[in-house]
């Protein structure tokens, strides 16, 4: 299980009374009479070059906790959206009953988002069978086993193009094939898009139709509990013969390939589409607060380094971290009390 590793807030306080006259002030505890006074007899100094390590810190720990505090939406704190972020989690990580499935997934929704392309690429190849249009067909194929990149993908079909309308008798047909190669230039928008067709092609699966049934299916979760994962679980049942047919598209193991791997996948599209937008959002906060996390992790550091008692403690030292408040916030909203797993990493620059 992952467990977080994050180094404990110690000594840091939002509300002191260190201000306060002193006889107005406790004798013990912190802040008061006595600490004060040891921290003014400690013995040692703390270096000129550490304080002002510590003052550069603390002002990026500003800017990062505005920027944050101005992201921050209470909407990331609801329960759907929390679920959708630990799930995203488990699947980039391979986590659990997510194992090995992220792949499979991002071709399944590749596949959904460009149904219409799949579509009508395949209604113009059985539309149009004439000799020359078998022979770009085939060259289609060729190259989309055998190219560099989406550039060249590209290109090589706009010259094919270019040396096969002259040879299209009627402005009908011309205009099919320009529109042809407009539908696999969208497609090639997303390299997963191009794999996808070659795979279809590979496999003979050339219903392309089912995709729009899919894409169907998920829309009519729009009502349902989308957390309710043994309803998913019933419903994909009812249409298991439907998903297997892309087992092999979506690169699914025979292992993998049962009602359960795709209620947790259709489970994951359908939360995409619901929370897809305010999730770039929560992304950008993710971000920002990776990046107040390194010098928040180097204040902790200065600050166990030259400890109270043996340093004479600057006023600095006291000071509350910016943001800190944030950072805990969605540290507690995405840990699991029971297990431990923190189902995010501040100090990795990958997305959650």
């Amino acid at each position: 299980m992952n467990k977080s590793t994050d180094t404990p807030v110690t000594s840091i306080s939002q509300n002191s009374d260190k201000e306060a006259p002193w006889w107005n002030r406790s004798v013990m505890g912190k802040d008061g009479l006595m600490d004060d006074l040891l921290g003014k007899i400690g013995t040692q100094e703390v270096p000129e070059d550490t304080l002002l390590s510590h003052t550069q810190h603390m002002t990026e720990l500003k800017v990062f906790g505005k920027t944050a505090q101005a992201i921050d939406d209470e909407k990331f704190a609801e329960k759907e959206f929390l679920a959708f972020a630990k799930i995203n989690y488990l699947m980039r990580n391979d986590i659990n009953e997510y194992e090995g499935l992220y792949e499979s997934l991002q071709l399944l929704k590749a596949a959904i988002d460009a149904k219409h392309y799949f579509i009508s690429i395949d209604q113009v190849e059985l539309r149009y069978r004439g000799l020359k249009q078998q022979e770009f067909y085939n060259f289609v194929e060729r190259l989309l086993d055998d190219h560099e990149n989406t550039n060249a993908f590209r290109e090589q079909l706009q010259i094919r193009l270019t040396d096969t309308l002259p040879e299209i008798k009627t402005e009908e047909e011309k205009i099919a094939f320009q529109n042809y190669v407009k539908y696999l230039n969208k497609l090639s928008n997303n390299e997963l898009g191009l794999q996808l067709l070659s795979r279809f092609k590979a496999y003979q699966l050339d219903d392309y139709s089912i995709l729009r049934v899919i894409s169907n299916f998920i829309r009519n979760l729009d009502k349902r509990d989308l957390l309710d994962i043994k309803d998913l679980v019933s419903l994909v049942n009812h249409n298991y013969s439907m998903f297997e047919k892309l087992r092999d598209v979506i690169e699914l193991d025979q292992n993998q390939s049962t009602p359960e791997t795709y209620a947790l996948m259709i489970q994951f599209i359908a939360l995409y589409n619901r929370h897809g937008i305010l999730y770039l959002k929560f992304n950008d906060l993710v971000r920002v607060l990776r990046q107040w996390y390194k010098p928040y992790q180097a204040i902790l550091s200065i600050r166990k380094e030259y400890p109270f008692g043996t340093y004479k403690q600057p006023k600095a030292f006291k000071e509350p971290i910016p943001g800190i408040d944030i950072y805990e916030k969605y540290k507690k909203l995405l840990s699991d009390k029971k297990t431990g797993m923190v189902f995010i990493n501040f100090s990795h620059e990958h997305q959650i």
